[in-house]
C-alpha cells in the first residue's frame, strides 16, 4: 500500500506506505524525508548504504540518487514528505544571515544525505506527531494550508544549519573525507545522547564509529568546539536542569547523571547555568 494523503501544485506532498517487499529507485523531491514508523528499510543513496530502522529517517534532495530495499515478514510502515524547493528557499532567506550559502548547501549536490533518529533533531518531533495523527485520523485539517510545510522547513533549516556549520569546521582537503568523518562523529554524538546516563569510555565510542580514540577526540572537538567529555557533561547538565524543573530530587538527579555527590553536581551546575540546583528547583514551585 502506498497512499498520497496530500499533494499540491507547489510539489509539496505527504505519503504513507505499508510494504513487505520492494526494491526500486526512489526520488527525494525538493527536500525529501523518508521516515520509518515501524520495521526497517535499506537505502542506497549517493553510493552510501543507510539502514533506517523504526524511529529513524533519511533526508535528501533532488540531487539524491537512491534505491530502497524492503524485505520483511511484517509490512514496514513509512511516512514520506516532500517539501518544495520554493518553501525551503523562502525559509532559508528569512532565517540565515548568508542565505545563498545555506540554500546552495540544501538544494544542490552539496547536500549532506544522512540517517537521523527522531529523538535527536528538531524535525524528529514533528514526524512522530504527524505519524500519530495520521494513525488516529486527526490529521486532515492540518493539510488545508501550506503552513505545515513552512513549519517543517523551519525545522529542517534548524537541523541543517547545525550540519552546515559544523561540517564546515572540518579542514580535510577532500569534501568526501569531510563528509565521511562528520558522519562518523554525528554517529558518536547520537550514541552519547542515547546513552547519556551511561559511563561510556573512549574505547566504546571509537569502536562504535570505527576510528581511533585520538582521531575521534580531535575531529569531535574540531567540529563541535568541545571535547566528547565536555559535550557529555554539558548534555547531562541540560537534562538535569529539566528534571529539576519537573521537581526531581537533587541528589537523585546528581546520581542519575553520573555525579558522585550533590556537592560536585552543584558546582558543575552553577558553572554551567550561574545558579545552584536548589534555586532552579525552587523557581518552578
Amino acid at each position: 500500500m502506498n497512499q498520497i494523503l496530500y499533494t499540491d501544485d507547489a510539489c509539496n506532498e505527504i505519503r504513507i506506505s505499508e510494504i513487505k517487499k520492494i526494491e526500486t529507485e526512489i526520488a527525494f523531491k525538493g527536500i525529501g524525508i523518508k521516515y520509518v514508523a515501524s520495521g526497517e528499510e535499506t537505502y542506497y543513496a549517493n553510493g552510501k548504504k543507510f539502514m533506517v530502522r523504526e524511529g529513524e529517517y533519511i533526508i535528501g534532495n533532488d540531487f539524491t540518487k537512491s534505491i530502497v530495499q524492503i524485505n520483511q515478514e511484517k509490512a514496514v510502515e513509512g511516512l514520506c514528505i516532500d517539501i518544495s524547493t520554493q518553501i525551503v528557499s523562502d525559509v532559508a532567506d528569512y532565517y540565515d544571515l548568508h542565505p545563498a550559502n545555506l540554500k546552495e548547501f540544501l538544494l544542490s549536490d552539496q547536500f549532506f544525505v544522512n540517517r537521523y533518529n527522531v529523538k535527536n533533531t528538531s524535525i524528529g518531533y514533528s514526524l512522530s506527531e504527524i505519524n500519530k495523527k495520521i494513525k488516529n485520523g486527526s490529521f486532515a485539517n492540518e493539510l488545508q494550508e501550506q503552513e505545515l510545510f513552512y513549519s517543517l522547513a523551519e525545522s529542517i533549516i534548524t537541523d541543517q544549519r547545525f550540519i552546515f556549520h559544523h561540517l564546515n569546521n572540518l579542514d580535510f582537503k577532500k569534501n568526501v573525507t569531510n563528509e565521511e568523518v562528520f558522519r562518523s562523529i554525528l554517529l558518536a554524538k547520537n550514541f552519547i545522547d542515547e546513552r547519556i546516563t551511561d559511563n561510556l569510555s573512549l574505547d566504546e565510542i571509537s569502536l562504535k564509529i570505527g576510528i581511533s580514540k585520538y582521531h575521534f577526540i580531535r575531529v569531535f572537538k574540531q567540529a563541535f568546539g568541545v571535547s566528547p567529555y565536555q559535550y557529555q557533561k554539558r548534555k547531562r547538565l541540560e537534562l538535569a536542569k529539566i528534571d529539576l524543573l519537573n521537581g526531581n530530587d537533587i541528589l537523585y538527579t546528581a546520581y542519575r547523571y553520573g555525579f558522585p555527590d550533590a556537592s560536585s553536581f552543584s558546582k558543575a551546575f552553577k558553572q554551567q547555568f550561574g545558579q545552584s540546583p536548589g534555586s532552579i528547583r525552587k523557581s518552578n514551585f
